[in-house]
């Protein structure tokens, strides 16, 4: 029960600091700022489906690659 307790109560400090943060971020930010941050932000984003698209397919060549070294028949 004490762990349910302390589970909603930091939930609730996050949503609580998000929320803020957020307010703070528009209020104090100027505009060509926060317009950079969300630029990198997106860059970020499609870096990352790169990487994660990259590494899948590594990882299934490299799976196939195993199940023909250990003579494992594909699913």
């Amino acid at each position: 029960m004490r762990g349910l307790f302390w589970f909603t109560a930091g939930a609730a400090a996050a949503s609580y600091a998000i929320f803020r943060g957020k307010k703070l971020y528009r209020q104090y930010l100027p505009e060509a700022v926060r317009k950079e941050i969300a630029k990198r932000g997106d860059d970020a984003a499609v870096e990352l489906g790169s990487f994660t698209a990259t590494f899948r397919t590594a990882m299934a060549e490299r799976e196939a690659e195993l199940r023909h070294e250990f003579n494992i028949p594909e699913n």
